[in-house]
């Protein structure tokens, strides 16, 4: 995923999250054909959600920048959120972070009303991941979760360094973790089925009885989108894939959905539609909020439309894996986050930590539907 790998230099951590500068010059000759921007002129399509970008201003102490940016409604009324690499303590009034910030790959914040609360991990009485692989020369990067019963199933994602150089890691595979409700505690991380190098559980929907799996082959370019289900409830398996044009139970079967899409996209049904957003992954690095839609959960996929371009990013600071959060649906508008980070300087994270902190918009998916209906 496009994460961040850290690991301490001196008193200062290390951000192995991007990719090597050569290939994205080789990305760059990828020809796509161009989406038009947001037209400013008709009625918003897309708007800055200054509640939810206030609530993660966080000076600490716990949670203060992250990415991942993913959540999951609770049955008690919380809101679970699930962040990647996280940069913890205070920011000083200034907006910077002091350089032995603690750092760890992954943690939860659990959301009630507007109180947060961090949860990590501890590693010899230090700040650790709230989930840990058995190898210590590995970490996880969290997917996506379900309420199943008294339990949360979150898929996990686990890397591991190649060399000791930037951007040398790789994943390795994928675990799902189980945590009981609601007291939010680890009982259990098992494998996941993810055995044809699809990275599943980047988001996951529950449609007329069957849990889909949404999945990523991100070592291709642009990097496509492919599906998996099961029987609700039944995340452990077996699974059937898509193959393009029905279900099958092989997992060498499954076919790509959507090709351009970011390693992290989402996938939420309203009405009788599916709509599916990403960043418009057919170009590299691209500040583009893009939505498509379609009939069923698997497409074909009507798009891309263009919602909101980020006004942060530019060509040191990247947008990247937008997600919806349907809980906070309001009025037809559906909350929508995306990460950002610098692309290329560690230390622009302390000097400004507005950098490394989630942004949400709100996207009226009626004036959605209104466009894509007057397309040819």
């Amino acid at each position: 995923m496009l994460h961040m790998q850290m690991t301490p230099v001196g008193s200062r951590y290390r951000y192995l999250k991007v990719l090597p500068v050569i290939l994205l010059l080789l990305l760059c000759f990828i020809s796509c054909r161009q989406v038009a921007p947001p037209d400013v002129e008709q009625r918003p399509i897309c708007v800055p959600a200054d509640d939810f970008n206030r609530l993660f201003e966080r000076s600490g102490p716990g949670w203060t920048g992250g990415d991942g940016t993913l959540s999951i409604w609770l049955p008690d009324g919380r809101t679970l959120w699930l962040f990647g690499d996280t940069l913890l303590g205070r920011v000083r009034p200034d907006g910077t972070r002091p350089l032995d910030t603690p750092f760890v790959h992954n943690s939860l914040v659990v959301q009630e009303g507007t109180r947060m609360e961090t949860r990590v991990g501890s590693v010899r009485g230090e700040p650790g991941a709230f989930f840990s692989p058995s190898s210590a020369e590995e970490w996880f990067w969290p997917g996506h979760g379900v309420v199943v019963g008294d339990r949360l199933k979150i898929f996990l994602h686990r890397f591991e360094q190649t060399a000791p150089e930037l951007w040398a890691w790789r994943w390795v595979g994928t675990d799902l973790a189980h945590v009981s409700l609601p007291s939010l505690t680890l009982t259990d991380i098992q494998p996941a089925p993810s055995d044809n190098q699809i990275l599943y559980g980047v988001c996951l929907l529950e449609s007329d009885g069957y849990m889909y799996i949404y999945g990523t082959a991100d070592q291709r370019h642009p990097k496509e989108a492919h599906v998996a289900r099961a029987p609700a409830g039944r995340l452990e398996g077996p699974w059937d894939y898509f193959n393009g044009a029905c279900w099958l139970g092989q997992a060498v079967a499954t076919c790509r959905i959507l090709a351009g899409v970011s390693t992290q996209y989402s996938v939420i049904r309203s009405g009788r539609y599916f709509y599916l957003f990403t960043m418009d992954g057919r170009a590299v690095f691209s500040n583009l909020i893009v939505v498509y839609r379609a009939v069923h959960p698997q497409g074909p996929w009507q798009g891309p439309l263009a919602l909101y371009q980020a006004p942060e990013a530019d060509d040191q600071v990247i947008a990247y894996n937008p997600f919806a959060h349907v809980q906070f649906l309001d009025e037809n508008r559906v909350l929508v986050s995306y990460n950002l980070n610098h692309v290329s300087n560690p230390d622009a994270l302390y000097r400004d930590a507005a950098i490394y902190r989630p942004r949400f918009v709100r996207v009226d998916l009626c004036e959605a539907d209104r466009r894509l209906d007057a397309e040819p």
